[in-house]
């Protein structure tokens, strides 16, 4: 139906084996993970911007910036002794009597790299099968644990399978497979720019002189209050922007669980000799719960959360089936009906200001009262359809099929849309009987296809408030509905050309396609003076044309060993024909700085809009009186997120019952936007902020002696730029600067 618009993953199971007795399989596997490739560091300067004395117990002690999370620090020297967080830190635990210990101002024995640990998974299957002519069943159970690479992650996973079936009369045939999933995770790590992401705090904002064992020693005390890094001062111990990791990991992690049942069970009655109708019931249904948690003492208020979510999919499948032959020809035709019914429901609790009592994970726990959300969410669509197959001398053959939808998303008048397709095929090899030859295919099709939206999009609805007064009511949303919506059509057509030759040594597959989608059903910006921030709207025109190549081959083949090479690539050219209007651009996603990614007429979906550098008449960068680079006074298009090709190697080695496989895949052409990279260089965490300049000093050497940078550009005049900056004001300009200098090629070739 709609849901496959974009494509289908088709997966079989297996069935028990028929007259091989009581077959049963145990399968064990072990893998290991570790962290490759972390962003180079620099490791010459330590954190905050210089070293600042203070008196304690009549005593001098050096102390450093504690509050900053940049390392504009003093050059380590290896000798200089200093009074570090966790210095600090045991001389507070110990009711501060005595004096405080000192520490060494060099780079950290154990780096980032000794924050993550060795993950290992365990996976264990067991399988029974049995078969005889007129019964089959199969059961299976499988369990995975993972202990992740992240500290304190971890996640158990019990899978269990049945499938069978059984001829209960002559014609009648029942089966059934279903499958249960019970699975609970624990420190899912956190993703994006948040407060608990630790590779933001690696990357982007630090300190580089912390060492990952110190902080792991001690980073709460025994009363339970966090021990941080990033103090307010030598004597505060309030931590100004960031958590340690270890806090971040131990304390403000998130757990969840998962129940899913999934199959389905049916009927199929053989009719007559080539007539036979089946009918079955598919279920899809899964239960989870997710919990997270700020701890009392973090650097961020302490929260609380669960979300419940249930979700429910029910298919009615009628179906008959028919195939005859005559003469030449082969007859083969489906045609049926299919009731989709889902429900989607989340419940979501959490705390508001704050937990009363640490470590006591409950709602009543909140400070002010607990705040609560609850969602519905209902879809049904209604389909016939049928298909036919009609095949000529296995020589060539016509398909054809017809979908008729009916959803309950789209309005009513616009909710009833058909799609169909057409394929036809020949087998040239039946054409041309040559020894080295060996299979040779020929096809054209083409389909159109149609789509629905998600719930709720066409009508108003209303959202509740409570005002100042604390007089409730019920408003309109911000995004406005669309009562005239049409579905999305896709048309595209195909082109396929598949051969082997000499025995299936050597053989190619190649496809040409182009489709081309209209009425496409999006979310577009509206001012705010409507009142509204959006509207959905039937916006857009898209196509995609692309080519996409196997190659296969064995090179070498002999009754003991063998070694066959494959060989994919794939290049899609996508671009956005239309948008509604007038409108020329529509943003997609915002970045949490600088870009945002949207649909540019013209050029691909996924552009990055971002500010550019400003060029010359003759193509040279342009630098302001500052000695940074200038930028375009708005965004432009900077690349797109999509690769221009996609491919991969496969060589695989057998050698009598032992096989190895070796898997290279990669991509190029397309661009992302860094802002890892862009604020690493900003806060002096990456190595280029330590590098050596065009003269080969030191970029963070003073610039009247040939220190800085120098950026390469010319004045608007068309002088040659001769400003050197120093280090911390060039790394600014990665920020306040173009947007381009942080977009970079997503290219890559992996080994797997």
């Amino acid at each position: 139906g709609s849901r496959a618009s974009n494509g289908v993953v088709m997966i079989v199971t297996k069935k028990g084996a028929k007259n091989k007795g009581l077959g049963v399989s145990f399968n064990s596997g072990i893998g290991f993970e570790v962290v490759n490739k972390l962003p180079v560091m620099q490791n010459q300067y330590g954190g905050g911007y210089e070293f600042t004395p203070v008196e304690i117990n009549g005593k001098t002690y050096n102390t450093i910036d504690y509050n900053s999370d940049e390392s504009w620090g003093p050059a380590y020297d290896g000798t200089t002794q200093y009074l570090s967080w966790l210095d600090l830190a045991k001389w507070e635990q110990n009711g501060q009597a005595g004096d405080p210990t000192t520490s060494t101002w060099k780079a950290p024995a154990n780096d980032i790299k000794r924050f993550f640990e060795t993950g290992v998974s365990l996976t264990n299957n067991v399988s029974v099968s049995q078969a005889t002519d007129n019964a089959s069943v199969r059961v299976s159970y499988t369990n995975t644990s993972l202990k992740g690479y992240m500290p304190n992650s971890h996640l158990s996973k019990n899978v269990f399978n049945m499938s069978g079936t059984a001829k209960v009369a002559k014609i009648y045939e029942v089966f059934s497979n279903i499958t249960y999933l019970n699975q609970a995770a624990t420190g899912r790590p956190e993703t994006g720019y948040g407060d608990n992401n630790v590779m933001q705090k690696f990357i982007q904002w630090g300190e580089r002189q912390l060492d990952m064992k110190e902080l792991k020693s001690m980073y709460k005390n025994s009363d339970g209050v966090q021990v941080g890094w990033n103090r307010n001062a030598w004597d505060d111990a309030t931590l100004a922007y960031s958590n340690n990791p270890y806090w971040s990991r131990y304390m403000n992690y998130e757990n969840d669980t998962r129940n899913r049942v999934y199959g389905d069970a049916g009927a199929k009655a053989n009719l007559l000799k080539n007539l036979s109708a089946q009918f079955k019931t598919s279920l899809d249904f899964f239960s989870d719960k997710r919990y997270a948690r700020n701890a009392v003492y973090s650097q961020e208020e302490s929260y609380y959360g669960e979300t419940q979510r249930q979700q429910y999919e029910i298919n009615h499948e009628l179906m008959a089936q028919y195939n005859t032959a005559f003469d030449d020809l082969t007859l083969n035709v489906n045609a049926g009906a299919n009731l989709m019914y889902r429900n989607f429901q989340s419940l979501t609790g959490y705390t508001v200001s704050g937990l009363v009592i640490p470590e006591f994970y409950n709602l009543i726990n909140s400070k002010s009262p607990a705040h609560s959300e609850n969602y519905l969410s209902k879809k049904a669509v209604n389909s016939v359809f049928a298909n036919a197959t009609l095949g000529y001398k296995s020589l060539a053959y016509l398909d054809g099929t017809y979908r008729i939808d009916k959803s309950s998303t789209l309005p009513v008048g616009k909710n009833v849309y058909s799609y169909f397709s057409g394929t036809g095929s020949i087998i040239l090899s039946e054409l041309i009987k040559q020894d080295w030859l060996s299979f040779s295919k020929a096809r054209l099709s083409f389909a159109k296809v149609g789509g629905d939206t998600d719930p709720y999009r066409t009508n108003a609805t209303y959202t509740f408030y409570t005002g100042i007064d604390g007089d409730h009511g019920y408003q309109l949303p911000v995004i406005k509905n669309n009562p005239d919506l049409k579905p999305e059509q896709t048309y595209s057509t195909e082109f396929g050309l598949e051969s082997n030759f000499l025995k299936d040594r050597v053989g190619f597959d190649l496809t040409l396609y182009n489709s081309r989608t209209v009425d496409q059903i999006t979310n577009i910006s509206l001012s705010g003076a409507t009142g509204y921030t959006s509207q959905i709207l039937n916006a857009g025109t898209m196509e995609n044309r692309g080519v996409e190549l196997k190659l296969n081959g064995s090179p070498v083949k002999s009754k003991d060993f063998e070694w066959t090479v494959t060989l994919t690539a794939a290049h899609n050219k996508n671009t956005v024909k239309k948008l509604i209007g007038d409108l020329q651009y529509l943003r997609i996603a915002n970045a949490p700085f600088k870009v945002e990614v949207g649909a540019y007429v013209g050029k691909e979906y996924g552009v990055i809009m971002g500010t550019d550098y400003v060029y010359d008449a003759n193509g040279n960068k342009v630098v302001g009186d500052d000695g940074l680079y200038e930028s375009t006074s708005g965004n432009v298009p900077l690349g797109s997120v999509n690769p221009t090709i996609t491919g991969g190697l496969l060589n695989t080695f057998r050698y009598k019952n032992f096989d190895c496989s070796v898997l290279f895949d990669g991509q190029a052409g397309g661009k992302f936007f860094s802002t890892s990279y862009m604020w690493g260089i900003y806060s002096g965490m990456l190595d280029e902020t330590a590098g050596y300049n065009e003269l080969g000093k030191l970029k963070r050497d003073d610039p009247a002696d040939g220190g800085g940078v120098l950026l390469p550009g010319v004045h608007e005049d068309g002088t040659a730029n001769t400003t050197r900056l120093d280090a911390e004001t060039w790394a600014s300009g990665y920020y306040s600067g173009p947007a381009a200098q942080d977009v970079f090629k997503s290219d890559f070739i992996k080994l797997r």
